[in-house]
This record gives C-alpha cells, sequence and structure tokens, in this order.
C-alpha cells in the first residue's frame, strides 16, 4: 500500500445541519477520516459506499473500520483503504456527507502484462487461461469483466465459469479463467444440450474489460484484447519421453532446457518440477515456461556441477486441454487408447560431464 496521504477539503452536499455549532473540519486521504473542531458533539461516524441517500441510510450497510477519538480529534479508519475515484457518504450526528478521492496525476494504471497460453493457434478443447496483471485487483465480480467473443463480435454464453471464490496468486496478480468444463468434456449435460465452447478453425477473442480495478479500485485505462484461433481438440496425455533435453554446461548457470512436444498449461507446471543431484538433493533454481509455453526453462542458483541429475514431474502438469502425464481429461467410455496410469511422479535423466 501507498505510505503517502492525499489531503484534501471535500466539496461537501450536506443534507442537513447541526444547529447552533461551530463548522466541523474534514479531511481525508485513503487511510481515514478525520474530524476536528467541537469533536465533543461528535458520537460515532459512519462511511457508505456510494452516494447515499437520507432516506436509504437505514437498509444500507456501512463499511467496515474504527473510530479513534483523541484529544483534538475523531479519526475514522477503514479496514480497506478507500478507493481513488469511489464515492462516499460519511455520516456523522446529524450530518451527511458525500466525499471522492481523486486519482493522483502519477497513478500507474492496471494494465494486463501477459496471457497464457499465448499461442494464437489452441485446441477446441481448451480449458483454462492465467491473466497476469500488473499489480493485484479487486477480485470482487472479476469474471464478470472477462469475455470471450467470436469473429462476427457476439460474446460466447456459457463460456466462463463464474466461480464465487476468485482463482487469484498469494500476490493477487494472476488471475486463473476456467473455461466452463461441463461444455468441454463429452458426455456431460452441458456439453450435449449446448455443444462444446469453440468451434475449429474460427477466430476468438479473449477481452478484459477496462471497467476491472486495481485493489485501489481504480480502472484500466483501455480494454485489453487478445485474438487467437481455435484447432482441433488435443485428447493425447502428454508423454515427457517425447521432450528434449538442451543440457547446460558444467560450472555455468546457464539455463537447462526442455524442449516440450507441445504448449503446457502455465498453472500446473512452475511447482510441479524438481531437480536432483546424485545425492537426492534438490537443485534449487526457478523455472520459466517459454516460447508459447512449449519449452521449459530452468535457471539454477549456483553453478552446475559434474554430476548425474534426474528431473521429476508431479502427474499433475497437464496440456492445454487439462490432460496430465496420468490421464486424460475427457475420453469416451468406450475408448481404451489411453489409459489412466497411476504413477507418483515421471523422470528424465542427463548428465553433465
Amino acid at each position: 500500500m501507498k505510505h503517502f496521504f492525499y489531503i484534501l477539503l471535500v466539496s461537501i452536499s450536506v443534507v442537513s445541519k447541526i444547529c447552533a455549532q461551530s463548522a466541523l473540519d474534514f479531511t481525508l486521504s485513503e487511510n481515514q477520516i478525520v474530524i476536528k473542531n467541537d469533536i465533543s458533539t461528535v458520537e460515532n461516524i459512519f462511511v457508505f459506499k456510494g452516494e447515499i441517500a437520507k432516506d436509504k441510510l437505514a437498509s444500507s450497510s456501512p463499511i467496515l473500520g474504527k473510530t479513534i477519538r483523541l484529544e483534538k480529534e475523531i479519526q475514522f479508519i477503514p479496514l480497506v483503504q478507500f478507493g481513488w475515484n469511489q464515492k462516499y457518504t460519511v455520516v456523522y450526528n446529524d450530518t451527511i456527507r458525500y466525499f471522492s478521492l481523486p486519482i493522483p496525476k502519477n497513478y500507474e494504471f492496471l494494465t494486463v502484462s501477459e496471457i497464457y497460453p499465448s499461442a494464437s493457434a489452441l485446441p477446441s478443447n481448451l480449458l483454462k487461461w492465467y491473466i497476469k496483471f500488473s499489480k493485484p485487483i479487486n477480485t470482487v465480480q472479476a469474471y464478470n469483466h472477462i469475455k470471450l467473443v467470436s469473429a462476427n463480435g457476439d460474446t460466447l454464453s456459457r463460456a466462463i465459469l463464474p466461480l464465487e471464490n476468485v482463482l487469484i496468486s498469494e500476490d493477487g496478480t494472476l488471475l486463473t479463467v476456467w473455461m466452463e468444463p461441463g461444455r468441454q468434456k463429452r458426455g456431460l449435460i452441458p456439453n450435449e444440450q449446448l455443444g462444446v465452447i469453440f468451434s475449429e478453425q474460427e477466430s476468438y477473442h479473449l477481452i478484459i474489460s477496462k471497467e476491472i480495478k486495481d485493489d485501489n479500485g481504480v480502472s484500466m485505462n483501455e480494454e485489453y484484447t487478445h485474438p487467437f484461433m481455435i484447432t482441433t481438440a488435443d485428447r493425447v496425455k502428454p508423454n515427457i519421453h517425447d521432450w528434449k533435453l538442451n543440457i547446460p554446461k558444467g560450472n555455468s548457470v546457464s539455463n537447462l532446457l526442455i524442449q516440450c512436444a507441445e504448449p503446457l498449461d502455465y498453472g500446473s507446471c512452475i511447482d510441479n518440477i524438481t531437480v536432483l543431484d546424485s545425492n537426492q538433493i534438490e537443485v534449487k533454481g526457478n523455472w520459466k515456461l517459454i516460447d508459447k509455453e512449449t519449452v521449459l526453462s530452468f535457471t539454477p542458483f549456483k553453478p552446475w556441477k559434474n554430476d548425474n541429475y534426474q528431473i521429476l514431474f508431479k502427474p499433475s502438469i497437464e496440456d492445454l486441454a487439462g490432460n496430465n502425464l496420468n490421464r486424460l481429461f475427457d475420453s469416451e467410455i468406450n475408448d481404451n487408447s489411453n489409459k489412466m496410469t497411476t504413477l507418483e511422479s515421471y523422470k528424465l535423466k542427463f548428465v553433465i560431464k
């Protein structure tokens, strides 16, 4: 959170005034409201989001916060900081005031920094998107600001799964968006009644409305659009034995590269791969998915030693259609060509001489 304060006098609309008393000084910032002067008449401060009319206050819920009484002023500290460019209503005694905080001139607006999958051609049974934002977002109704649109401009109905609990990373910047699984998986009622979400050889756009907000309540400056084309469905499990290793040199911190045979699911990869040396000690470093998510890149924190290594892959690693190393996401009942396996991990070995 920012540590600066923008204190300003507020343009006040007074619905009713306290009679026969001196005016109260009223200042605010994103962190607090301060009332000074004749504070003996002030008992409690209530703050509501939005401009609430007097006759609607009784049925409205105030925002959470605490009132602190000092010798010469009373402060209201909100549990969550006031948002820039948001309207609020303050009520104390018989007085109602409206205020908002203007966006600072040097404010860094929310942007979309990455979209996964990033490839321009995607399978028709695509299961998930990952949207990386430049800063933490406000997760309230986040999925309502995201839609899929066909080439003729029609919004696809029942395409995005509207989860109540938004799937967001701990730092609030990576949003996971599921396609409606019931439509992408054959044999389920939504799939049989509505069909799959995407049509092969058709073009689409993933659109993120500029109304999506950061955690200060400020919207993006402009809408974000990501174009892509749909190809055939992917109904084959990833196979690590089809992957190729580019082995780094010893005594270097060069990247270990794994050329995968297809794009992988961003969210299922990074925390599910481990490199071990010959003593079964983990080699610490950073994993990245690069080249349209077709290459796994590992950078060690310390130089590689001349040693025997193995890479362990957890079976939960998926491709773009949700097929993981153990099983297919979607297989027909009579299809015996891709039976489920139950391995706890998969291994690739390499030697640095």
